[in-house]
């Protein structure tokens, strides 16, 4: 396997902040400019190649993944004009879109996700976590997806239902309803709910907590636990893009335009 050092891409991503403590904790603050990231295909870009270094990074021991300011990720760049999809350009949001999810379930070391508020945009980066910590003020929602016009197949449909059921699921995707904190632990979306400046800091515990067993046994675990949901993310999120692609195509409608990475 390919080998990655901090040093190689710790200033590499314009929108991820990468802090890395002696015990091997690697922290992933996702922002723009220092502050809420504002979702596009610059930061999905970001996240989605970043996934592929810290997991090939043999001195990371655990991961902890929060967001910049007051959210997680709750906001998206402005919706552009109906029409300028094709096939080709699906075809690399498709590629993108797998890598996203699938080469996050490749990391073979213990995340968790210090959700600090909230996550109505790519939440199943937060829930494909082992352990999920909330602020109070966290809320989840599927703003890009339904409730605009779009078919949500990145893997939100495979990740929602099962974490809170099936049906709970189907109707929070096509009602646009919204889940808050503590409907998100009732339902075991998430593991803890804290105040908002207590998010990182329990995640640091419970990390340190983790890091304290062997490397073999750490990684072992991680990979043990997630087979069975890399089996269907993967055949859920290569499907559910093409589906969305030729929705998208079809309605001549996106949510997010395809640009140059910064």
């Amino acid at each position: 396997m390919t080998v990655t050092r901090f040093a190689d891409y710790k200033d590499k991503y314009k929108h991820l902040k990468l802090d890395r403590d002696e015990d091997g904790i690697l922290l992933v603050t996702i922002h723009t400019d220092g502050a809420e990231v504002y979702w596009g295909t610059d930061v999905h870009d970001n996240l989605s190649s970043v996934w592929g270094d810290i997991g090939k990074d043999p001195e990371n021991k655990a991961v902890i993944l929060t967001g910049g300011g007051e959210t997680f990720i709750d906001r998206e760049v402005p919706i552009p004009d109906k029409g300028w999809v094709t096939p080709e350009i699906w075809i690399k949001l498709h590629a993108d879109a797998k890598r996203l999810v699938l080469d996050h379930l490749e990391i073979e070391v213990p995340m968790i996700a210090a959700i600090n508020g909230p996550a109505r945009v790519h939440s199943e980066q937060a829930l494909l976590c082992d352990i999920s910590i909330a602020s109070e003020d966290t809320v989840f929602g599927d703003h890009p997806h339904f409730s605009v016009g779009v078919v949500p197949g990145d893997g939100m449909q495979v990740i929602w239902p099962t974490v809170i059921g099936l049906n709970r699921a189907r109707y929070m995707l096509l009602t646009g309803t919204e889940i808050d904190a503590q409907k998100a632990l009732e339902w075991g979306a998430v593991n803890e709910v804290v105040p908002k400046d207590q998010v990182v800091t329990r995640a640091y515990e419970l990390a340190r907590q983790i890091v304290k067993q062997p490397q073999l046994t750490l990684r072992s675990t991680r990979m043990l636990m997630l087979a069975e949901l890399k089996k269907v993310m993967l055949q859920g999120v290569s499907h559910g893009m093409m589906t969305e692609g030729l929705v998208a195509i079809g309605t001549g409608w996106q949510p997010t335009k395809v640009e140059e990475s910064a």
